[in-house]
């Protein structure tokens, strides 16, 4: 038997169908790492399904799932811009997803990055239509067969999807004046967020918090783009720079090429 060579960037036969992109990177896991804020790992596993099926799909537009896979695409993508907007990562996106991004949801990124009542609205509205809707923390009450729980799950993850929107609602401003500044004083800082010495210290400890997830190997990794330390009431902001990731764009230009090649062998010369 020969061996299967596995040479696409993917990690999949040349001949798999876009679905399965989905069966090799779960979206569910991407949706889990989500509600758990691991938004650097659901961005990443997010962008590697997206992008496959940004390849891949126009090759099988005759297949019966092909409705199923646009709906999943859709609702990827407002998953995806709700990762980006609670916790900006756009070095981790292709170029390619980006883009189709920007062109879906740029307005509502826009709204999502204001942390207002319309914020909160535009995080409610793409949840709701991108989370799935059978995921449930315990089995129902068989005790009970007549009761409906079909919107329990739904209701239950909306639940606490909106209430940790809310806390980081909270540190809205902690992050924009720290972006400006490389060394601030904690009284100036306090003084520019209009609160006492004591709740900013408070603030601070709380948006390094909800920057920390334990990710999948059980370590403790910071999802933020950038980090700070006290050094006698002086915090100095350390901000990470992102690597040129040179190959990405040779391999994207492989690809053009690839689908050049493609195109130009299915002409019929006469």
């Amino acid at each position: 038997m020969a061996a299967a060579h596995y040479d696409r960037e993917d990690g999949l036969p040349p001949s798999a169908p876009p679905h399965a992109a989905a069966d090799a990177y779960d979206p569910n896991y991407g949706f889990a790492n989500l509600m758990m804020r691991r938004y650097v790992e659901a961005t990443r596993e997010f962008n590697k399904i997206l992008l496959y099926i940004l390849k891949y799909k126009q090759y099988h537009q005759n297949s019966p799932q092909y409705d199923q896979i646009l709906k999943k695409n859709e609702q990827m993508y407002a998953l995806l811009a709700i990762c980006l907007s609670l916790c900006p990562q756009n070095k981790l996106i292709d170029e390619n997803v980006s883009t189709q991004l920007k062109e879906k949801y740029n307005d509502k990124m826009t709204k999502m990055q204001r942390y207002d009542d319309e914020a909160y609205a535009a995080y409610d509205e793409l949840f709701s239509y991108a989370c799935p809707k059978f995921i449930t923390p315990s089995p129902p009450i068989l005790d009970q067969p007549l009761t409906n729980y079909n919107q329990d799950a739904y209701r239950l993850q909306l639940k606490l999807f909106l209430y940790e929107v809310k806390q980081q609602q909270l540190l809205s401003g902690i992050r924009s004046y720290l972006k400006l500044y490389s060394t601030i004083t904690i009284s100036k800082l306090a003084q520019y967020m209009e609160v006492d010495e004591a709740t900013l210290r408070s603030i601070l400890m709380t948006y390094k918090h909800k920057m920390h997830a334990v990710d999948s190997e059980g370590k403790i990794v910071s999802s933020a783009d950038f980090d700070f330390y006290i050094v006698e009431d002086v915090i100095h902001v350390v901000e990470s720079k992102p690597t040129k990731r040179h190959g990405d764009y040779f391999l994207r230009q492989i690809l053009k090429f690839e689908e050049m090649i493609g195109e130009l062998e299915k002409v019929q010369l006469d």
